[in-house]
């Protein structure tokens, strides 16, 4: 099809449809905020694989023994590869974006999935980490002991919190892109 009769085709659509002049550049407009959404969400990701990698990486800096390294360079490898499976599964899930047909909805539908992927992602980085984190922090404890005081709030307590916060935050988000995804299946 030519981008001509494809505008032909949109346009004997929204003449039919009797949508007006004001309600299609809000669709419009919202199908840009939707594409600009999908691109925050990727670069979400990249920011939390990427940290997730860093803080093991910090954390093997001051691994107390063989285990603790291993299990550490085992996580970080997970996150990656983890992450490399996230990058395959949006560019097929942006691929269907591109289409002419009812580019709005397809554009909110693409944004859904990707939300509802990265939530998923978050989820397995998180455990991937504390599946690391958790070993690191009771040998930490038992060597340094425990309590609240700066070191144990910069390397234990503030990180959980942290994570707590995110994880949360990423709960949020799945159920509202679910829901969505369930409003634009319904219509």
């Amino acid at each position: 099809m030519t981008a001509t009769s494809e505008w032909e085709h949109w346009e004997a659509r929204w003449r039919t449809a009797r949508t007006s002049v004001q309600q299609l550049e809000a669709m419009i407009a919202r199908t840009r905020r939707a594409r600009r959404s999908v691109v925050l969400v990727q670069g979400l990701s990249a920011a939390m694989a990427i940290s997730a990698i860093a803080v093991v990486g910090a954390a093997l800096r001051h691994a107390g023994n063989g285990f603790e390294t291993s299990l550490g360079l085992v996580v970080a490898l997970g996150i990656a590869a983890v992450w490399l499976a996230d990058v395959v599964n949006r560019r097929h899930a942006v691929e269907h974006l591109a289409a002419p047909e009812d580019e709005y909805r397809a554009a909110r539908r693409a944004l859904c999935v990707r939300q509802d992927r990265f939530a998923r992602l978050s989820w397995i980085v998180i455990a991937l980490d504390l599946a690391f984190l958790v070993p690191w922090w009771i040998g930490g404890v038992a060597v340094h002991g425990a309590g609240f005081h700066l070191a144990q709030i910069l390397t234990i307590w503030g990180p959980l919190a942290l994570m707590a916060a995110f994880v949360s935050w990423t709960i949020v988000l799945r159920r509202r892109a679910r829901a969505e995804l369930r409003r634009l299946d319904v219509q």
